[in-house]
């Protein structure tokens, strides 16, 4: 099944996930996914 993503951002390094959060908090009722790479996230 695939699944509806309204903002995706690609890296879950400090960027990736200061923007997931911020664009979570300006667009609560939006879909924020992040894709990492790694088995975690900021790992490098």
């Amino acid at each position: 099944m695939i699944e509806k993503k309204d903002t995706l951002i690609i890296g879950g390094g400090i960027i990736g996930l200061a923007t997931a959060y911020h664009l979570s908090k300006i667009l609560p009722k939006k879909n924020v996914t992040v894709l990492e790479k790694e088995n975690q996230i900021a790992s490098h």
